[in-house]
Order: structure tokens, then C-alpha cells, then sequence
């Protein structure tokens, strides 16, 4: 892959923000994928906080996930799939309310999560390094972005 395209020296380069956005996105989910795969990690990337979730959150089931990493609850019920066909969590009947399924790590899974955290922290200090090299820290400007963006709309913007 290339380190640049011609929308980032455009004279409109400032209006492909999601371009360039969605490339720093597959680049560290394909830099993610090797590191991953370097520590015998074999959880999806995508998948990652997904199951962060079911490590950490007791009776969480697909749609807190949905509800708690903002996703539709199809595209985190198609994860949870996977991860049943893994091997690496299970369901179970919620123990107050039969119609909801709780998500829990199998064994394989939990050993997975503890890989997991490991690596994530590894990540995490890397990715504060790139932060401080860059002198921004994406993360927290993403986070921005997204809130200003939703309490005002492109549409908005654009409008004036």
C-alpha cells in the first residue's frame, strides 16, 4: 500500500477526511492483524472489543455490546457468531430475564483474553508513543470529533 493518494495533496484535500481516516483505520487493523497473530492471539481485530467486553462486563449480552461500543446490533451480533464458531465464548439463558442470552469466554477464550489484555497494553504504550511523535493524541480528538460532529451536523456546517 502506498503512503499517500492524490487526496492528500488535492486543493479539496481538507473535504476527504474520511478517506484518510478510513486508511489510518485499515492500516492499524492490518498492522493490529500481525501483531495479533505474532502472539498466537486468534481473535479477529475487528473483534477485539468485543471481547473485551464479554471478559469485563458480568451477563453482557450482544446488545450492550451494541449499545456500549455503538454499533449496530447486527454488526455485533455477526461478531458474537464468529466468536461462538471460534470456540471462544458461549451463551447462556440470562439468569433474570429468559429471553436475553448472556455471552461468557469458554476456557479457550478466557486464555485468549488474557493473551489479549497483554497485547493491548503493549498497543496502548505504543499508540501513546505515535502520540506524543505526532503531538496529537488521535484517540481523544476522534472522541471529540464524533461528539461536535453529532451535536452539529455536517449538514449544519455546510448550511452554515
Amino acid at each position: 500500500m502506498r503512503d499517500s493518494n492524490i487526496m492528500d495533496t488535492h486543493p479539496l484535500s481538507g473535504a476527504f477526511l474520511s478517506n484518510k481516516l478510513l486508511r489510518l483505520v485499515e492500516t492499524i487493523a492490518d498492522q493490529g492483524e500481525v501483531l495479533l497473530a505474532s502472539a498466537q492471539i486468534a481473535i479477529p481485530p475487528r473483534a477485539i472489543s468485543t471481547v473485551l467486553m464479554i471478559g469485563e462486563v458480568e451477563n453482557v449480552t450482544a446488545a450492550d455490546i451494541a449499545n456500549g461500543l455503538d454499533q449496530p446490533h447486527q454488526l455485533a451480533t455477526q461478531r458474537v457468531d464468529l466468536l461462538i464458531k471460534l470456540g471462544l465464548i458461549s451463551k447462556h439463558p440470562h439468569p433474570t430475564d429468559s429471553r436475553r442470552k448472556v455471552l461468557e469466554l469458554t476456557p479457550e477464550g478466557q486464555a485468549q483474553f488474557t493473551l489479549m489484555m497483554k497485547m493491548l497494553a503493549q498497543i496502548r504504550d505504543a499508540m501513546d508513543a505515535l502520540y506524543e511523535e505526532l503531538g496529537v493524541d488521535l484517540a481523544s480528538v476522534a472522541v471529540k470529533a464524533v461528539k461536535a460532529l453529532k451535536a452539529r451536523p455536517l449538514v449544519e456546517r455546510v448550511e452554515g
